[in-house]
């Protein structure tokens, strides 16, 4: 399993600008086969911060979203706003265990 997470930082007001695309965007990828988890979520305290949360069953999987319309259309969106920085970590998981 491949586990993705991390945060993009927008610049102020930037992130009603990418909104609607970024529903369509986690809407679509969690049909996607291979994909067990994927989210988006604004910050409590920040709402220009963006939380990235994936989950993968492997990396063919990662890389048929990575090509992807969906993924191609957000691209674009994130295109048209500034932003101010981002940390994103791509994890290999090979013992999963459920919490609860």
């Amino acid at each position: 399993m491949l586990l993705i997470e991390g945060w993009i930082k927008l610049a102020t007001g930037e992130f009603e600008k990418v909104r609607e695309q970024g529903v369509a965007m986690v809407k679509a990828t969690n049909e996607e086969a291979g994909c067990l988890h994927y989210a988006f979520a604004q910050d409590i305290s920040d709402p220009d911060l963006i939380r990235i949360s994936e989950r993968w069953d492997n990396q063919e999987a990662l890389a048929a979203h990575g090509a992807s319309a969906h993924m191609a259309a957000f691209n674009k969106a994130m295109g048209g706003v500034q932003r101010e920085g981002a940390d994103l970590w791509l994890y290999s998981a090979e013992a999963v265990r459920k919490l609860m």
